[in-house]
């Protein structure tokens, strides 16, 4: 079985200025990745990277970068998220996202099936609504929001439909790997005046359940910014990090408690994210002085 590591990665991140961290996904595959599988990742890793990083250099706001990040990310087949992203047990597309200020400004959605990039629909009710959470918001006001819209058939790819039909076939024997299945993208920005964003966007799991949703749009669970502490997306196991809170725990962690941020997102969380554990990571990072270090997921950059 080839394996992609979710380990808890850790480098520098403290001090001032711009900072981006991207991830695109932890977990395990069924099958080992070809050169030109990872060359197509990694080049993508590399633009999204690029793209919101240059929002920063030109004095942009976090959360600009973010999306911006993350669209490039949404746009490339080889991410679970927008197009390519994990079919449901019907074969079609079904995708989560937020996006979340360290100024506790915060906007998801799930259950989207025609929004091209769903990080834009987080981002519209967090902007021009009271709300928080919308739930497979109808077209016409995804169309009042300005949202580009595609048939559902535009984020079906062969590659996931093969994996669904394998998945189908491995879940009748009762050897269907969940750990496999899962896969998220997300980025953390802090900007030159210092504020934060995390945004995280995902097509959820292979053969889920039509329904399903996931810890990514719910705000402490797979998304979290304090602009005090730290800026969270999580990848991995969606239903764990909602029963642990995860992404809060990791700003709890360093706010209540005093934990150093490695400590918070590796050494003492809960099993989903514990260093070296196979099926989930954190992507974490933090500008508060105590907090020093950023922790990141597998498969992520940083800049």
């Amino acid at each position: 079985m080839g394996e992609i590591s979710a380990r808890t990665h850790v480098v520098e991140a403290g001090g001032e200025g711009p900072l981006l961290v991207i991830h695109g996904g932890a977990g395990r595959r069924l099958h080992e990745m070809t050169a030109a599988q990872k060359a197509e990742t990694d080049e993508a890793l590399a633009r999204a990277l690029e793209a919101g990083y240059a929002v920063l250099e030109q004095g942009g706001p976090a959360e600009d970068a973010v999306i911006a990040a993350i669209h490039v990310m949404e746009d490339a087949p080889c991410f679970n998220c927008g197009r390519g992203a994990a079919l449901t047990l019907e074969g079609r597309a079904e995708l989560d996202a937020a996006l979340m200020l360290g100024d506790g400004n915060v906007g998801a959605a799930c259950g989207l099936t025609t929004a091209k990039h769903p990080i834009d629909v987080a981002r519209a009710v967090m902007e021009r609504t009271p709300h928080v959470l919308f739930s497979e918001p109808a077209a016409e006001l995804l169309d009042e929001w300005g949202i580009e819209q595609v048939k559902n058939d535009y984020f079906v790819t062969p590659a996931r439909l093969a994996a669904l039909e394998e998945w189908k076939a491995l879940h009748e024997t009762g050897d269907d790997h969940p750990e496999t299945r899962h896969g998220t993208v997300g980025a953390v920005a802090r900007d030159v005046r210092g504020h934060i964003a995390a945004g995280t966007s995902t097509g959820g799991i292979t053969g889920q359940q039509p329904g399903r949703v996931g810890d990514s749009p719910l705000c402490g669970a797979g998304t979290y910014a304090n602009g005090q502490t730290v800026a969270v997306s999580c990848t991995g196991t969606g239903e764990t990090f909602i029963q642990e809170v995860a992404a809060y725990q990791v700003h709890a962690r360093v706010s209540m408690a005093g934990e150093a941020l490695p400590d918070a997102a590796a050494t003492h969380g809960p099993p989903c994210w514990r260093a070296g554990t196979p099926v989930a990571a954190t992507a974490a990072s933090s500008w508060c002085p105590r907090a020093g270090p950023a922790s990141l997921a597998s498969r992520t950059a940083h800049r």
